[in-house]
């Protein structure tokens, strides 16, 4: 777009590397397509149709065919999970172990305080709707991630899907005027060159552009631009006639940027969603069902009809209880001859049967059907049978499941280059460790530079299914190993799954109020058994000391007997 404000001779080379973004996405109808994709989505269908009588009627069937097959994705758990890739010994491979199942804690919890769970589901959601979801990492005290729509993005390769083989990557931002003229006097530019920072109407390729034609506060296109140099990460950041940051060095390999296709597209970096192959059908639906109800308007009421030259006041006729007059002598058979009705006819069923079975094929065909949405009754069908036959209609989306996989692998690679290239102090950490009682505490820690650069980690995620159908499946499978006496009753409580329809946590309680009752028992009986044993050795001593006042009695009674004997012998001599 010609400007009469700004130096057309001055534009930065980002801004000359975004326009041929622009002109190419053009010549695809990204921007057009990127619309009409959410305008379809959202049910906002009739946009620039020329109606005539016909009322817009929609009846949305991409929204729930879109919502199913996000609900297939998000009903997995996702759990990164990082390994020691190489080292020379055993020992060494121990403590890389351990280092390792720090990391897996650390990342989980920086998933949780950065929403990421949420940010990677808006971009799987932008996926299915618009081809293609991508997610921005940057540094701040600690990993950050940002959702980037598809219209703000430019790769140096528009063929290939492979981010980190890109020559470069162009990513823009309507920001406040004022907000970039602070960040370039922060980078130390003169202020007849911050002057040039001008606002301007660069909206047409936004997402959602007709929505934000009218901004509160002046506004203008930022770009941010990272490319490869020798195998490290560089970027600039510039506006259209300004530099504000050029050739930064990031000290990174890796770009911080990832991306999702639906599907992959052969021949592009964008891919292809669920959304816009089945426009034209749901196009076809919304007219046959509103040429329905504009001939049902028609046709479907009867009609009065009456001859004006008879009747005085036709209005009459419409008014409960309301007298007729008639014209010229008219007679009372000459009103009834005068007046009448043209009954409804009936309107052909190909309409309604066309427009239903479009509806029922259109979602069978993209694996949406009453089956794999879960409309069963699971009183007739035990979770088991119903898991195995959404399991099947599933199948179709395993491609989707394991792209969301390499995407999140790809987030947590780009979040452990992120920790190596800044964390040069050391990563702070949580470490586990056991207090005086044995309970396990977590005290503060790092991870030193040394060990993150020697880590180079193998990265996989590990899904787990969360579906309804699964945890009532595993439910019942642990019951029956319970009913037949293959498990105990903590065994089967333990292995319970969180969000259980059995109230896990209130059988712990028991099992917890159980083994406080019997350490009580146990407690009594050794109090008891203590106080046994005291008694039975005061009995013992006592035993004892009777036997030995009878031993001495004896012993004098023995005495004595002798000394008598003797006494005796001596009077006979």
């Amino acid at each position: 777009m010609k400007s009469d404000y700004y130096d057309e001779e001055n534009i930065t080379t980002i801004w000359t590397e975004y326009q041929k973004g622009v002109m190419f996405n053009r010549t695809k109808n990204l921007y057009t397509d990127t619309e009409k994709n959410y305008n379809f989505y959202y049910g906002k269908q009739w946009e620039g149709a020329k109606l005539g009588d016909i009322q817009p009627l929609v009846f949305n069937i991409i929204k729930p065919i879109v919502k199913y097959k996000l609900g297939v994705i998000y009903q997995n758990y996702y759990e990164i999970v990082f390994n020691p890739n190489l080292y020379t010994n055993q020992k060494e491979g121990e403590i890389l172990t351990e280092i390792c199942k720090i990391l897996n804690k650390h990342i989980a919890k920086i998933w949780e305080l950065q929403q990421a769970d949420k940010k990677t589901r808006e971009a799987i959601k932008d996926s299915c709707i618009n081809d293609e979801g991508i997610v921005h990492l940057y540094f701040d005290k600690e990993a950050a991630i940002e959702v980037i729509d598809k219209n703000n993005i430019y790769y140096g390769n528009e063929n290939n899907p492979d981010i980190q083989s890109q020559p470069y990557i162009v990513i823009s931002y309507r920001q406040p005027v004022e907000e970039v003229r602070n960040k370039a006097r922060e980078e130390g530019l003169k202020e007849e060159k911050i002057k040039l920072i001008l606002s301007d109407t660069e909206t047409q390729e936004q997402t959602g552009y007709k929505g934000i034609t009218d901004e509160i506060n002046p506004m203008c296109l930022v770009l941010l631009k990272y490319y490869k140099k020798d195998g490290q990460v560089f970027y600039s950041r510039a506006t259209r006639t300004v530099e504000i940051e050029k050739d930064i060095p990031t000290k990174m390999r890796l770009y911080p940027i990832a991306h999702i296709n639906w599907e992959i597209k052969k021949g592009s970096a964008r891919g292809i969603g669920a959304v816009n192959p089945i426009i034209p059908n749901q196009i076809e639906i919304n007219k046959i069902d509103a040429r329905r109800a504009l001939s049902v308007k028609i046709g479907a009421f009867q009609k009065l009809v009456y001859n004006k030259d008879l009747i005085t006041n036709p209005n009459a006729l419409k008014t409960v209880g309301g007298a007729i007059e008639v014209k010229g002598g008219a007679t009372v058979d000459d009103v009834k001859k005068a007046v009448g009705y043209i009954y409804p006819t009936s309107m052909s069923a190909d309409a309604t049967n066309l427009s239903a079975e479009m509806k029922t094929n259109t979602r069978e065909l993209e694996g949406a059907g009453d089956t794999a949405t879960g409309n069963v009754d699971p009183t007739k069908a035990s979770g088991k049978a119903i898991l195995a036959v959404q399991q099947a209609s599933q199948q179709p989306l395993s491609e989707q499941v394991e792209n969301t996989k390499t995407f999140i692998e790809d987030i947590a690679r780009i979040c452990f280059e992120i920790w190596k290239t800044y964390e040069v102090n050391g990563m702070p950490v949580m470490y586990e460790q056991k207090d005086s009682n044995g309970n396990i505490i977590e005290i503060p820690g790092t991870i030193p530079y040394e060990i993150l650069e020697k880590l180079e980690p193998n990265i996989k995620v590990e899904i787990t299914p969360t579906s309804p159908y699964d945890r009532y499946a595993k439910e019942q499978s642990l019951e029956n190993l319970f009913m037949n006496d293959k498990i105990t009753f903590e065994e089967y409580v333990e292995a319970l799954p969180q969000g259980s329809v059995m109230p896990k946590n209130v059988l712990e309680k028991i099992i917890q109020r159980r083994k406080e009752n019997q350490a009580k028992l146990t407690q009594m009986q050794m109090q008891a058994d203590k106080i046994n044993s005291e008694m039975n050795q005061r009995m013992t001593i006592q035993e004892q000391n009777s036997n030995t006042v009878e031993n001495i009695a004896q012993q004098g009674e023995n005495i004595n007997s002798n000394i008598i004997n003797q006494l005796g012998g001596q009077n006979e001599m």
